[in-house]
């Protein structure tokens, strides 16, 4: 009569403990990263009843084995990895459309100021001698030097929310870091003492979820139950239950950041490529400089073009024409890390415009000689023994002092030149509108100087200031055209990958109510089968008793 008893309890138990788990699913159903958990059930040992030559085995109930959770790990790693790349493109997106904004905007971006500054030198030449053309003609000057000033600043001020928003997901970052890794020690824990926690590996794969959206995760299960989880190319971020730290630091460009781990010197920007912080370097390097850099390349080629031009001319008092513009200048920086004395030194090649490309270079000392990288292509444009390069598109470097191997210096000039941009003259008198030939009144050299609106004096004569113009827009909108399209495809695929992990993993309430149904029926009947066996032995002693 008692293993009646003892077999009803077991039903019982094992029905109020799948009610539990079914509870526990519905309790859940909305919670991010949760797979559901099923009570895996099995019979208890029977025991042998038989005897003379009788096989006879009487079953003693039922047991639960473990609570499981339905997972499946290619279906997680596909939704982490799309995760990855939406996170980037979502990042992408937000930012090159801001970008967009500042440099295609009809009434504020650069084309209508250029259009108006060059309107009013075709008006000073149609009247040389008209002193409020000449004021207009400054006017209009100041006001495109002011435009550049201003987009440029506008860049500047997206490049700082951008860097912003680097410190703030390398903080996020360190943080998921650090709970992945105290969750490891948890599981590690539980998992000692027989089936690790299927509520912790839940959360600790939302955890490494969130994180891909922000940083390229890869990761590998230890015999432990500890996750090891790696970022980038196979940088090691949480070993066991320790992660390490990443931090941010000023770059060769002071504009710019380095991301690296704590207590390492060496850079890790280029192996983040996917995620927010992907994201947020791609647009970077890959939008904003060329924009800022093509922005820059169009204030120098206007200013050192315009400035020839109106060398060659004279003024209303007969005297030669000065620098209309502000002369751009180029700077050089060394690296934060370099251990040598070296000083580097650079200038633009007297007649070098036309050669000059929009980006930045790095000079790189080797011990035993030099070589000058162009950074927007990664193109090593010249090499030797230094240390003075003369040429380089458009550019004159010299390095002094002493350099030891490994010191790197940062060539800037269009980087920054549209920041610079300023009208060098005030009096609209010594606007140099002619030549020697025709004396002070006549319009010779002012018809040149509006020439160079459509002249082909830049990139090596393959564009003019309008071309240059149309590209840095051009240029944006197919960036984030791309992007969009990139961003619809990543989030069908994440949405595909989503479903079919939540229809493998994920509660079904419908299935979970007929569980509960079925699991609350067994519970009623287990619960029958103990109170006949109490009854029966009840009836028992109540005999005895007589």
């Amino acid at each position: 009569m008692v293993d009646i008893l003892r077999t009803g309890l077991s039903g019982l138990v094992a029905s109020q403990r799948a009610l539990a788990t079914t509870s526990h699913n519905i309790a859940n159903v909305n919670t991010p990263g949760y797979s559901r958990q099923r009570a895996e059930l099995t019979t208890n040992r029977a025991e042998f009843a038989g005897g003379n030559g009788r096989s006879l085995y009487i079953g003693t109930g039922v047991n639960v084995q473990s609570i499981t959770r339905v997972y499946d790990d290619f279906l997680t790693q596909q939704v982490r990895n799309h995760g990855t790349n939406v996170g980037q493109s979502e990042t992408m997106s937000t930012w090159i459309s801001q970008l967009d904004g500042v440099v295609g905007d009809s009434d504020t971006g650069l084309a209508p100021a250029l259009e108006q500054f060059f309107g009013a030198v075709h008006d000073a030449a149609n009247n040389p001698a008209s002193l409020p053309a000449r004021q207009a003609l400054l006017g209009q000057a100041n006001n495109l030097a002011a435009r550049f000033q201003e987009m440029d600043g506008q860049m500047d001020t997206l490049r700082a929310g951008v860097n912003d928003s680097v410190r703030t997901t390398v903080t996020e970052i360190n943080a998921l870091a650090g709970t992945i890794a105290k969750i490891n020690g948890q599981i590690a824990l539980t998992q000692g003492q027989g089936d690790a926690s299927a509520d912790l590996l839940d959360q600790r794969n939302q955890l490494v979820a969130d994180l891909a959206q922000r940083v390229p995760v890869s990761t590998v299960a230890q015999d432990d139950g500890t996750l090891s989880v790696f970022v980038g190319k196979g940088q090691s971020l949480v070993l066991g239950t320790e992660a390490r730290t990443l931090e941010t630091a000023p770059a060769t460009d002071p504009r710019q950041l380095e991301i690296r781990f704590q207590g390492s010197r060496a850079d890790v920007n280029d192996f983040l490529n996917g995620g927010r912080i992907g994201g947020l370097l791609e647009f970077q390097n890959k939008v904003l400089d060329p924009a800022q850099n093509r922005l820059g390349l169009m204030a120098v080629g206007l200013a050192e073009t315009f400035n020839a031009q109106h060398g060659q001319g004279i003024d209303l008092t007969g005297a030669p024409g000065g620098d209309f513009f502000t002369p751009a200048t180029a700077k050089a920086m060394p690296a934060p890390d370099n251990a040598g004395s070296g000083v580097a030194a650079v200038s633009l090649t007297p007649g070098g415009t036309s050669a000059l490309q929009p980006s930045d270079y790095e000079v790189s000392y080797t011990g035993t000689g030099y070589s000058v990288r162009r950074l927007s292509d990664d193109t090593e444009v010249s090499t030797g023994a230094g240390p003075t390069f003369s040429g380089v598109d458009g550019l004159d470097i010299t390095i002094s002092g002493s350099p030891v191997a490994g010191d790197r210096f940062l060539v800037q000039l269009t980087g920054n030149a549209a920041g610079n941009v300023q009208v060098n003259i005030s009096d609209p008198r010594q606007f140099a509108a002619a030549d020697a030939a025709g004396g002070v009144g006549n319009n010779a050299n002012a018809l040149k100087l509006a020439g160079l609106q459509t002249d082909k004096t830049l990139l090596n004569g393959s564009s003019n200031l309008q071309d240059l113009q149309g590209q840095m827009v051009a240029d944006i909108g197919i960036a984030g055209s791309t992007t969009n399209r990139a961003l619809d495809a990543q989030t069908a695929l994440l949405d595909q990958a989503t479903q079919a992990r939540d229809s493998f993993s994920g509660v079904n309430l419908d299935e979970e109510a007929a569980n509960l149904m079925r699991y609350q029926q067994s519970y009623a009947a287990a619960a029958k089968v103990v109170q006949i066996g109490d009854s029966i032995i009840q009836t028992l002693m109540d005999a005895v008793r007589r």
